[in-house]
């Protein structure tokens, strides 16, 4: 009985939506069109940026402007370790793990113990120290030009293959955002959100603000090097880029399209986000332009995110009995 109440309270419709979604993405690489793989990978990769980003961003309540650091120590970690150490590109993602690990438990420690304003300034403050090392340190990095070459074929697995690669990216996708699911109903998850609502009422009961911080930002750091990982693999190329302030808000603008208080909020954002970036790159002279347009007009006029544009909606026509989707 115990059992099926916690399997009754893990059930709500963001999981049946990510399973679903988990699904369809299987189901793309049947259609043998390498453009739609391609949108589809890029999705998920910056998927997992955006929702470790949230970790973070909708549940503790911290405001990161330099996130491109983890992203980057993730894609440098394994183009470091594949070029140099071991040319295996299961390894060398599996390697950035206790790399992210460390580094964002140093970035902690030097953040952490300020309030939110000056986290944010001192988390991109930090992202732009290790860019200004990723080009200075050109005999170690390649400077501005990167690292190129980055093995997708290795010892232990070969993704050389545009399909296989997808279904490798796929399973790291279903993995964490399964794990952030579980958190998320997890006590842990509760106390996380507890940071961002009303973190001066923790201590009375008993919990560290500075502990729970340093969890979300540890688990938010790490599951952000590992998209930065897939993506140097996926590439076979990094350059400083990815450690660049612009790169690292990204995850931001996400997390704000699709709704940052929704649990798959910041997921809808990257599907938005990637989609938009791509296609109308392709197809407009002044994409960027049209592009600005779009998501300030998103920003502005779908407030709570496309999540919270669509709850308003569907509690305002009373079009039935909707499952939860907030955290």
């Amino acid at each position: 009985m115990y059992m099926l109440r916690r399997l009754r309270a893990l059930i709500d419709g963001n999981i049946i939506a990510l399973l679903l979604l988990i699904g369809l993405l299987g189901l793309i690489s049947f259609t043998g069109h390498r453009f739609y793989m391609y949108i589809a990978t890029l999705i998920m990769i910056f998927g997992i940026f955006a929702m470790g980003y949230n970790i973070l961003f909708g549940y503790a309540g911290l405001l990161s402007f330099g996130h491109g650091l983890f992203f980057g120590v993730g894609a440098y970690s394994v183009a470091l370790f594949t070029l140099n150490v071991y040319r295996d590109p299961l390894v060398g993602v599996l390697f950035s793990i206790p790399i992210a690990l460390l580094t964002s438990i140093i970035v902690g420690i030097l953040t952490l113990k300020h309030g939110r304003v000056y986290f944010a300034i001192l988390t991109l403050a930090l992202s732009m120290i290790f860019w200004s090392a990723l080009v200075k340190l050109r005999w170690l990095t390649g400077g501005s030009d990167g690292l190129v070459g980055i093995p997708k074929r290795g010892v232990h697995v070969d993704l050389s293959a545009p399909t296989v690669f997808y279904y490798f990216t796929l399973v790291f996708f279903a993995a964490i955002m399964l794990g952030l699911y579980v958190l998320n109903k997890s006590r842990y998850g509760l106390l996380l959100r507890a940071l961002g609502t009303n973190e001066d009422r923790l201590p009375f009961l008993g919990y560290s603000t500075f502990t729970l911080r340093m969890i979300a930002l540890t688990i938010s750091g790490v599951v952000s090097a590992l998209a930065g990982a897939l993506y140097a693999v996926f590439y076979s190329v990094v350059t400083p880029d990815v450690a660049y302030w612009t790169f690292g808000a990204e995850p931001l603008v996400m997390s704000l399209i699709g709704g940052s208080s929704y649990f798959l909020g910041p997921l809808v954002g990257a599907i938005i986000f990637v989609s938009l970036t791509t296609t109308v790159a392709r197809f407009a002279e002044y994409w960027m332009f049209l592009l600005g347009a779009a998501l300030i007009a998103m920003i502005l006029f779908f407030r709570g995110g496309l999540l919270g544009f669509l709850e308003s909606l569907v509690g305002r026509f009373k079009l039935g009995v909707y499952l939860r989707w907030r955290f």
